[in-house]
Order: C-alpha cells, then sequence, then structure tokens
C-alpha cells in the first residue's frame, strides 16, 4: 500500500524541481531582456517601450538558453516545451509556471500578475500583423511565405522572376554582400514588373553587407 505514495511523492518532487528551473528561466529571460532594450529606451517615445519590442527582447534572451533538457522534462509531464512561445514569451512562462504552482501547492508567488490571456492572444494577433508587414499577404488560404534569394541572373533574366512569382514566392531576399546597386536596382526593377504582370505582391528584404 505504500509504493502508490511512494511513486506520487517522487512525481511531485519532479514537479517542485521543475517550478524551480522554469521560474529561474523566468528571471533570466528578464534580467537579459531589461539589458538588451537599455540602450534603445531613449529612442521610444517617453522611453516606453512597445510590448512587441520587449517581447522579441525577451524571445532572444530564451533563445539563448540550452533549453533540451528542461524541455524534454516539461514535456514528460504533459506541459509546454516552450517551444511555441515566440508570440508572447512571458505569457507562455507565466502560463506553465502557474500550473506547476497549482501541482505543487506553491502559490507564494503571483507568477501571472504581469500577463494573461489578453497579452497571450494580443501576442498572436501581433505576430501575425508583423510577419504580413514584413514578407507581405498571404496567397489565398495559404499560411506560409516563400522567401527565394535571389543570384546574379535576376538582374537580366526577368523571366525568372515572373515564374518564381507564378510559382508562390512572397519574399525575394537580395544579399548586399554580393553585386552592387546596379545590379540589385536591376534585380528590383525585375520585381516590380513581375508584380504589375502577375498581379501577386513580392516583398523585397536586403541583407547589407558588414
Amino acid at each position: 500500500m505504500q509504493y502508490p505514495q511512494a511513486n506520487h511523492d517522487a512525481h511531485l518532487e519532479t514537479l517542485k524541481q521543475l517550478l524551480i528551473d522554469v521560474r529561474a528561466v523566468k528571471e533570466t529571460v528578464v534580467a537579459e531582456a531589461e539589458k538588451r532594450l537599455a540602450p534603445y529606451t531613449a529612442y521610444y517615445r517617453s522611453g516606453v517601450l512597445t510590448k512587441s519590442a520587449v517581447n522579441l527582447a525577451h524571445y532572444l534572451a530564451l533563445r539563448q538558453l540550452d533549453l533540451r533538457h528542461l524541455q524534454l522534462r516539461l514535456a514528460q509531464v504533459g506541459l509546454s516545451s516552450l517551444g511555441r512561445a515566440e508570440a508572447s514569451v512571458l505569457s507562455t512562462l507565466d502560463a506553465v509556471i502557474d500550473l506547476l504552482s497549482r501541482a505543487t501547492g506553491d502559490l507564494s508567488a503571483s507568477d501571472s500578475a504581469s500577463s494573461g490571456e489578453y497579452d497571450f492572444n494580443r501576442g498572436h494577433q501581433l505576430l501575425d500583423q508583423h510577419t504580413i508587414e514584413l514578407f507581405g499577404p498571404y496567397y489565398e488560404k495559404s499560411k506560409a511565405h516563400v522567401m527565394v534569394t535571389l543570384g546574379t541572373d535576376a538582374a537580366w533574366d526577368y523571366a525568372l522572376i515572373n515564374r518564381l512569382l507564378e510559382q508562390g514566392m512572397t519574399c525575394a531576399r537580395i544579399n548586399c554582400a554580393h553585386d552592387d546597386h546596379t545590379v540589385w536596382q536591376a534585380m528590383i526593377g525585375n520585381i516590380r514588373r513581375a508584380e504589375a504582370e502577375t498581379g501577386r505582391s513580392c516583398r523585397i528584404l536586403m541583407d547589407l553587407a558588414f
């Protein structure tokens, strides 16, 4: 009759350790994000950063951590592995912390006070909005963008650009570490011409060479 209790205690200890670890991740993410954002605060009106800027800093801080072991342990107990946290990092972390707190009976800290369901949903809305602003609208019912890195021949081969748009290219990438402004301008000219003739829009992203 003692075995179920022993198994329960072992599981409870696992959840308690996960709670400690996820809280530590959140503390690190918040601290590192504040450091990353500090140099840019002056560029925002009244020094107030947008939610998108703050979430991006949180996401970059999260991605700097090696979470593979933690993610496996979270998945083993049926919780989010944090792999889809990009829309609202703190809301995702707070949701996991809240569940672990309830499961362990550790309600000493109000971890979810800084975010909630609204922040999570709003984060997904902003992510979708910014994705469209950056990469352009989706084609028909597609929910994926196709970005193509253009080679030098795209400057003189208009038929190539036309085919790419017809086949679903939504974003053209020009690598400015290669060629020169004359070639880049010719590429852009072909893209704009193909847009007009196909009726499809195509964003242009230019990687700067340093």
